[in-house]
């Protein structure tokens, strides 16, 4: 894989995706969007600090989305037993 530059914090950073240069890109433009959000509303000034406040922020994103997802899936197993008693199945 070959990869594309793309600018994070201020960063020039080379990065390669199974997915593609074009969704590297956006994942880039994702975190440096989180990051500026990040700065503007907290007192961190480390750029550490930022980008571990950053990783969490998608870290709970990401767990909310799971769990939602987890949930998704056991009703649509209860709708499903639902309809199976229901047509004899």
């Amino acid at each position: 894989m070959k990869g594309v530059s793309v600018e994070i914090m201020g960063q020039s950073l080379i990065v390669s995706s199974d997915s593609g240069d074009e969704w590297a890109r956006t994942l880039a433009m994702v975190v440096d969007e989180k990051i500026k959000d990040i700065r503007a509303n907290s007192r961190a000034v480390n750029s550490v600090s930022v980008a571990i406040l950053a990783a969490l922020t998608f870290a709970d994103e990401l767990e909310r989305l799971r769990r939602d997802h987890q949930a998704v899936i056991v009703q649509l197993e209860a709708l499903n037993d639902r309809l199976s008693n229901a047509v004899g199945f």
